[in-house]
């Protein structure tokens, strides 16, 4: 399985987005307003997401594109997985300057042996008020993809690189026992 990670504010894509460093600075609303590039049109399009797959090189049946800086709408109902699971954007919200504008704080993505998860993260507002309102942080998680077969470590690059070093040792092994190599004082 591979990833490509891409911003929308790469050279890929061109730098029109405001940061929140710049707003600070910009009492005028009008300045705010974020120009958006095709990259937000298109990234809704499956068809292109596999050609950029493909000009990576990857296979897009076994692909995904993970993207950041894309604040996802979730209050209105905007998901942060697009194109059947092929792209995810991560960290839609996690900056507090768009949490009001999303309605969540960011998700995380997680990939282990058994596929891939989207964790959702709920606005945290402050320890003083978690703590008088004994309220916890609430993550929603969600499966953007289970793999048919569980990838193991025998399954990656290391877990190839493991079996060849444990080959040449029984190798050596087998040396040792049939006298081929004698042991040294």
């Amino acid at each position: 399985m591979w990833y490509i990670w891409l911003s929308p504010n790469s050279p890929l894509f061109g730098k029109d987005r405001m940061t929140t460093f710049e707003r600070h600075f910009l009492a005028e609303k009008e300045t705010h307003v974020e120009s958006k590039n095709p990259y937000y049109q298109l990234l809704e399009n499956q068809d292109v997401i596999y050609s950029i797959m493909r000009e990576f090189g990857l296979n897009p049946e076994e692909s995904h594109i993970v993207n950041g800086h894309v604040p996802v709408k979730r209050k209105n109902g905007e998901s942060p997985v697009k194109c059947n699971g092929k792209l995810m954007i991560i960290d839609g919200g996690f900056s507090k300057a768009y949490q009001k504008e999303t309605g969540i704080a960011g998700y995380t993505l997680i990939y282990n042996s058994y596929g891939l998860l989207l964790i959702a993260h709920e606005p945290f507002e402050s320890t003083e008020a978690a703590i008088e309102k004994e309220s916890d942080i609430h993550s929603e998680s969600m499966i953007v993809s289970r793999l048919r077969n569980r990838h193991l470590v025998g399954d990656t690059d290391a877990g190839i690189e493991l079996r060849e070093q444990i080959a040449d040792l029984e190798c050596l092994l087998a040396a040792y026992r049939s006298g081929e190599i004698k042991e040294k004082f």
